[in-house]
């Protein structure tokens, strides 16, 4: 059996950041502080992000993990991405359907030569880590899709409205200076079976290298035509700050989609942290505890 990797006896000091999805609608500010508090069992970069994530794909209220939507015909696929920025390596999964992706991604980076898995390899993969497979979302996420068949929606109507869209994600920064980025959802509720959004994509949902690390959240296929992370990211590495960089790919994206909530985070090698969104709600946290991030305005369809 392969080594899931991770280690609970590590106890150097690592800065994590973690956000909860963001969304079009007004919803109640969510604690993620656990989440990070979680991350502080591992001394590297990469532990920390699979440690907090595993923790928010744990967390019912949230689309990753337990929490996941459902696609049009009932099914769950889930995606996730991770990457070490110390070293370029990329691991990541999609249309998958166990407890934890962003563990089966990991083992991608670690254990395989590939960067991206899915189907059967995927699900062989899972087996031999001895992964628990997600055997079904929670009670109100089957509810919202029952509504879908009974005629109160229609499945797939408004799929990529501002209040569907949402992922979790984290990026880390450890002693040794080596950066970390990984995101994980259960995509976007009414979506077609087999489709795949940004978060195992890395440049759109995820991105990271020796100088930075950038997360997403919002309509996959608007990140992923604007390879938005990588974007974001780029800017940093020229000189910019984070909350700059995170604003002005932001505004980017509201001229091309006025009306699409999405938001970045992003740390870069000094420890500068930037975030910010388009949207009505985003649940943020980080060492100091829960964060505010700059809001950009959304616009709405007409």
């Amino acid at each position: 059996m392969i080594d899931a990797g991770g280690s609970a006896t590590e106890d150097q000091s690592v800065r994590v950041y973690v956000h909860g999805g963001v969304s079009g609608r007004t919803r109640e500010a969510r604690d993620l502080t656990y989440a990070v508090a979680a991350a502080q069992v591992s001394s590297s970069a990469l532990g920390a992000v699979e440690a907090a994530i595993m923790k928010l794909e744990d967390d019912p209220e949230l689309n990753a993990g337990y929490g996941a939507v459902l696609n049009v015909a009932g099914g769950l696929e889930l995606d996730a991405g991770i990457a070490d920025g110390s070293t370029g390596a990329v691991g990541a999964v999609a249309g998958i359907a166990v407890r934890n992706p962003i563990r089966l991604a990991r083992a991608v980076l670690e254990h395989t030569p590939h960067v991206l898995v899915t189907g059967q390899g995927a699900a062989r993969l899972a087996e031999e880590l001895g992964l628990a497979p997600l055997e079904d979302t929670t009670p109100s996420q089957r509810a919202r899709w029952q509504e879908s068949l009974s005629g109160k929606a229609s499945a797939g109507d408004g799929f990529g409205a501002p209040e569907q869209v949402d992922t979790v994600g984290a990026v880390a920064l450890d002693e040794r200076g080596r950066l970390c980025a990984g995101s994980s959802t259960g995509g976007v509720a009414g979506q077609m079976a087999g489709r795949v959004g940004d978060s195992p994509l890395f440049g759109a949902g995820f991105y990271a290298s020796r100088a930075v690390a950038v997360i997403g959240t919002g309509v996959g296929e608007l990140f992923i035509e604007t390879l938005a992370s990588l974007r974001a990211g780029h800017l940093i590495e020229c000189g910019v700050a984070p909350q700059q960089a995170c604003e002005s790919t932001l505004a980017m994206l509201g001229e091309r989609r006025a009306d699409a909530a999405a938001g970045l985070l992003a740390l870069d090698d000094e420890g500068r942290v930037g975030a910010a969104y388009r949207g009505d709600s985003w649940s943020l946290a980080g060492p100091e505890g829960i964060m505010d991030a700059v809001r950009l305005e959304l616009v709405s369809r007409r």
